[in-house]
């Protein structure tokens, strides 16, 4: 699963109509969020058994059923974002050690 501060790619933005009331803002299909933090979440017919995410970038208002949690997302909706793994590479060839020269 996901990470707090991972970076997500919002791969399903397609929501029912009649859930459009309930959010101020919706994830948008090939758009990079980052994790705020993931919670049990329920679905909208209030059966458990979801992880929900929240997103930095996107605050919703809370539900109005107790413990009134922010309403939030599926994971499913999102996927890490991809590394690039050449830049990888190559940092894992630069040695810790500083020359003398560059030293300060």
């Amino acid at each position: 699963m996901f990470l707090p501060r991972q970076k997500v790619v919002c791969v399903d933005d397609v929501f029912p109509e009649a859930i459009k009331k309930f959010y101020w803002k919706l994830p948008i299909k090939g758009v990079t969020y980052t994790i705020r933090d993931l919670v049990p979440g329920v679905d909208i017919g209030g059966e458990g058994g979801e992880m929900c995410t929240y997103l930095v970038e996107l605050i919703n208002p809370c539900s109005d059923a107790p413990p009134y949690p922010e309403r939030g997302f599926k994971a499913e909706r999102f996927r890490p974002l991809e590394t690039d793994t050449e830049t990888e590479y190559q940092t894992d060839d630069v040695t810790e050690d500083v020359p003398n020269e560059v030293a300060v």
